[in-house]
């Protein structure tokens, strides 16, 4: 199959173009990381756990600094508008959460997260990645959308958690929600477990069946704490936080894998040519 020049040279220019839009995944993740474990903290403090305020003092530079390095990297992949409008929704949930409800709270920092998000899956279905070759599309399917979902998920019951124990009321609002999350996450995690070989595909270092083992330990405790009608045995609102965080960081490890994975991925027009040159060459 004969690819003419000009392909072979944009299939590398969006080559170049998706290793810059990769690295600035690879920050945004971090970024989503500490808002989702600010709106942990916040929520804890609206409970009423004033300890949260030292964890919360933590992650705000974090926060800061992560904006900065987003900002110096996103050059076109992110409009200037679109940069604006979500540097603005960072400030207003920073600077005005305590004078919110802890269920609005939750809301704003959900919100904001989806935004993030979804830069994601609009990376995914943009042109630089609908051209990759066939053994690394699941990988991004994983990377940009599914992986971090799943662990948006994670943060947000990590969340809702931490503030009902905190405050020692099972709210509806929260307690309907943490239900449905909590469904929410085995369908998904389910799911991926029957339609990718997350094993083979990330090669993550730790087995996918972890997440797993970690999610039941955690599902356990919220049967036993946060369900209506059962006392537990007193679990501490920051022994949860803590818990579910490595629910958290354990699918952060994946997500971090496949975006690592996506860097040695070609244009299936570039391979193509690659392939065809080392035929003529007996290479």
């Amino acid at each position: 199959m004969n690819i003419s020049i000009s392909k072979v040279r944009q299939a590398y220019e969006r080559h170049q173009a998706r290793q810059r839009c990769l690295e600035l995944c690879q920050q945004l993740l971090e970024l989503i990381t500490h808002i989702q474990q600010h709106r942990g903290a916040t929520l804890a403090i609206l409970g009423g756990d004033d300890f949260f305020e030292i964890r919360l003092a933590a992650i705000k530079p974090y926060v800061l600094k992560d904006l900065q390095e987003v900002q110096r990297l996103r050059g076109e992949l992110i409009s200037d508008e679109g940069w604006q409008s979500l540097c603005a929704e960072w400030f207003t949930v920073n600077y005005h959460w305590r004078q919110d409800s802890a269920f609005h709270n939750f809301e704003l920092h959900t919100h904001l997260i989806q935004q993030l998000l979804k830069l994601y899956k609009d990376f995914l279905n943009g042109p630089l990645f609908e051209h990759l070759d066939m053994s690394h599309q699941p990988v991004a399917r994983l990377s940009l959308n599914e992986l971090p979902e799943l662990m948006e998920t994670a943060a947000q019951i990590r969340g809702i958690g931490t503030h009902c124990l905190a405050s020692g009321a099972k709210e509806k609002a929260f307690v309907d929600r943490l239900g449905f999350l909590s469904r929410y996450f085995t369908q998904s995690s389910h799911h991926i477990s029957g339609q990718y070989d997350v094993d083979e595909l990330l090669q993550a270092g730790q087995p996918w069946y972890k997440l797993g083992d970690i999610w039941l330990g955690i599902e356990q405790r919220i049967t036993d704490e946060l369900t209506p009608g059962r006392t537990g045995e007193g679990l501490l609102a920051d022994q949860f936080f803590s818990d579910s965080s490595q629910l958290v960081f354990q699918t952060k490890q994946y997500v971090k894998a496949g975006l690592k994975r996506l860097k040695s991925a070609t244009d299936r027009e570039l391979e193509t040519w690659i392939n065809s040159s080392s035929y003529h060459t007996g290479t």
